[in-house]
């Protein structure tokens, strides 16, 4: 389901791995309308590259050139279906296993098409989500006035929790 925070986790884990020793961590939202096209450019512009007067082959081509034989991390979020990276340009058939491609989707499907390892996000129950908001926040700052803790309890009710995060 959507808000339970798998693009939160995503971005943490992109921020995690640029430090353990990728020469390229690009970290991309793919969305319901994304298209070969779109991820394709997106993808250039997070390497730095010129997008303007290239075609579809020059693009896939100037990409599988970049992570070829590089130790590579490919974030897309919002996947809603299945997609050949290796269209898009990402050496994944080759040589080089150096690389891990990490997804967030809302489609189990999708999931099994690409046999993917799923991980279930799940949502904390109100308990769990209030000593989460209250350990965030700190207890100076929950206890400065009467308003915050009366938010942060209709918070950690109202949206039927918080969501579990590693």
């Amino acid at each position: 389901i959507g808000g339970v925070g798998k693009t939160t986790l995503l971005k943490r884990i992109n921020n995690f791995m640029e430090g353990l020793g990728y020469e390229i961590v690009i970290f991309m939202v793919v969305s319901e309308n994304g298209s070969i096209e779109g991820i394709q450019k997106d993808m250039m512009i997070r390497l730095g590259m010129k997008v303007e007067n290239t075609t579809y082959l020059q693009r896939e081509g100037i990409i599988r050139r970049c992570l070829n034989d590089k130790k590579f991390v490919l974030l897309l979020d919002d996947i809603w279906k299945e997609w050949d990276l290796e269209e898009v340009g990402v050496p994944i058939h080759g040589n080089n296993k150096n690389y891990k491609i990490i997804f967030t989707t809302r489609s189990r499907s999708v999931c099994d098409q690409v046999q993917a390892k799923r991980i279930k996000i799940e949502c904390l129950n109100n308990e769990e989500a209030w000593e989460l908001f209250k350990t965030t926040v700190g207890e100076t700052i929950l206890n400065s006035t009467i308003e915050i803790k009366r938010i942060g309890e209709q918070v950690a009710q109202e949206c039927g929790g918080l969501p579990l995060a590693l």
